[in-house]
């Protein structure tokens, strides 16, 4: 008998691996490649996201939406490359927030984690806001911010439990339920595109750019800036690595491919709304003309994107329990968030913190309108925490290739143009945002350089956090079987 078969038959478990991982009790393999790509399609929306886009876009940057897109495209695609690099090589249900503290360290992994923590709450809490009003619109409502009545309290409530629950059964059913709703809402988004493809005689007169109409390099940026928004929530996906088959593979091949599939539906849109402003109709895939005509159009699109709201605050609030499952085991925050069910083998303790947080963040917004500080700082967290964040990992990725020593210009360029480009979208995004919601935009960097700041002085306090920071999911002993050779001294 060999030593590999002699071993085998022995199975006796590696030593030299610790007994349990930094993320033990969630249940590896449970989730595949679609799965991840579910729940990243779901996180970024795209139904909602086309419909907000393609018009938005359109008054941006006018014969150059097309180009817009495609530049933001890019910049996404690089984002993702950069995420890849630590994809590759460590699983973690942290995201971002474990791939910047490992290549950057403690103060800035804590500047992109706080930074996730605001924008996945941002995301979730306006995603469910907009769904209840959707749905109060396609069921005959007028669709108002602050309706304050108990059925629009009723379904913030409902909708928020039943997202607690589904995360708390598990990430399998979570990303399958968003999978089987995207797929429906794309499908539908891309046969209005068809539509109005169809409406306009298949014009693509728009897409070239005019040149006389050419914006500015600051309406340039701030447009790239607003695209960036609809892909928010792509790399989401990472954090249920742990939980996925071959997680090293899988979860870079399913950022790129999220990143490919949305852009290819926004793309699509938005030559469909270009060939519609080239035919002289609205700056919208579907004109009042259009809803005039058909009456049961109405109600029809607002369920879809009702759904697909609901989708997508479902996959916000699941990376976000990731996220505050990872400090919690780091100790970072309160260790009772990083239980997870025996059953089930998920963050339930996590799940119910942040169902809860939701609900009351949610009930929040309704309460206080249109016109508040709070939903100001909501809104801004959905875009400028993202694009910090992103930011920071593009930043981290070359930084981390060469303390592992594995630096090359050939891995490393995406992530150095990626670095260069946020850089000038996000100074762009902070001088708009400065001249017109200054407060929003100083609470959010108060709540960011607070949490950071706090979070140094307790990792040099030595309260034990210093060996935990960054935590991923590592092999264990019962993964491995040991040769029976005797360890090599060094």
């Amino acid at each position: 008998m060999s030593a590999l078969s002699d071993a085998i038959a022995r199975r006796t478990p590696d030593a030299s691996l610790g007994s349990v991982s930094p993320l033990h009790g969630l249940r590896r393999g449970s989730v595949t490649t679609l799965d991840l790509v579910a729940q990243s399609v779901a996180a970024v929306a795209p139904a909602g996201g086309l419909l907000i886009l393609t018009g938005g876009l359109v008054d941006r940057t006018g014969s150059f939406a097309f180009v817009t897109l495609l530049l933001t495209a890019a910049a996404v695609i690089l984002v993702a490359l950069a995420m890849s690099v630590f994809a590759r090589r460590i699983s973690a249900a942290g995201g971002i927030y474990t791939f910047v503290t490992r290549g950057l360290g403690p103060a800035a992994g804590m500047v992109a984690g706080v930074a996730l923590l605001l924008g996945y709450a941002g995301v979730s809490i306006d995603t469910l806001r907009s769904a209840v009003r959707r749905l109060d619109a396609a069921f005959g409502g007028t669709e108002r911010w602050a309706s304050e009545g108990p059925a629009s309290t009723l379904l913030v409530i409902g909708i928020g439990a039943a997202v607690t629950a589904v995360i708390a059964l598990g990430a399998r059913m979570s990303t399958r339920v968003m999978l089987v709703v995207e797929a429906v809402v794309v499908a539908a988004l891309i046969s209005v595109s068809l539509a109005v493809f169809a409406a306009s005689g298949w014009n693509l007169a728009g897409v070239v750019p005019d040149a006389g109409t050419a914006p500015s390099l600051s309406a340039f940026a701030e447009g790239i800036g607003f695209a960036l928004v609809c892909f928010v929530g792509f790399e989401s996906g990472a954090a249920l690595g742990p939980e996925s088959r071959r997680p090293l593979a899988a979860v870079p091949r399913a950022l790129v491919w999220t990143v490919g599939s949305v852009a290819a539906v926004y793309l699509f849109g938005v030559l469909a709304q270009l060939s519609a402003v080239a035919g002289g109709r609205e700056a919208s895939l579907l004109t009042e003309a259009d809803l005039a005509a058909n009456p049961w159009l109405d109600p029809v699109i607002h369920a879809v994107v009702a759904a697909s709201w609901i989708a997508c605050t479902l996959a916000c609030t699941n990376a976000l329990v990731r996220l505050v499952f990872t400090m919690a085991r780091e100790g970072v925050l309160p260790r009772a968030l990083g239980r997870t069910s025996a059953r089930f083998a998920t963050p339930h303790v996590a799940a119910l913190a942040v169902g809860t947080a939701l609900v009351i963040g949610t009930l929040l917004l309704v309460g206080a309108g249109r016109e508040s500080l709070y939903r100001d700082v909501v809104h801004l967290a959905e875009s400028m925490a993202f694009i910090l964040a992103y930011l920071a990992v593009c930043a981290a990725a070359t930084p981390y290739l060469l303390r592992i020593r594995e630096f090359s210009l050939r891995e490393a360029w995406p992530a150095l143009l990626g670095t260069l480009a946020l850089a000038g979208v996000a100074a762009t995004e902070m001088l708009a945002e400065a001249a017109d919601d200054a407060t929003a935009l100083c609470i959010l960097i108060a709540l960011i350089a607070g949490a950071t700041i706090a979070h140094l002085l307790r990792v040099r306090s030595g309260r034990g956090l210093a060996g935990r920071i960054g935590a991923y999911d590592t092999p264990v002993a019962s993964d491995a079987i040991s040769s029976g050779a005797p360890a090599r001294r060094s």
